[in-house]
């Protein structure tokens, strides 16, 4: 599955938070190929900054503020 549609995906609000979550680790395998490190060493990076676990987030606010922030990198 692409980045983009993995990253539509994690952004519908329509569908449940565990499904959305699954997406957004799909988006952050495609974001730590491009920095060059793995998706645990992004989770490491995202987890430092905000305090969040993406294997678990507790809400839609949590996953959309660690998935925020990874994009941005």
């Amino acid at each position: 599955m692409s980045h983009n549609s993995s990253r539509s995906k994690a952004l519908n609000s329509e569908l449940p938070l565990n499904q959305r979550a699954s997406h957004a680790r799909s988006c952050a395998n495609h974001v730590s190929a491009r920095l060059g490190i793995t998706r645990e060493e992004l989770f490491k990076i995202t987890m430092e900054a905000t305090g969040i676990d993406l294997n678990e987030p507790k809400n839609e606010s949590e996953l959309m503020e660690a998935f925020s922030y990874f994009e941005q990198l």
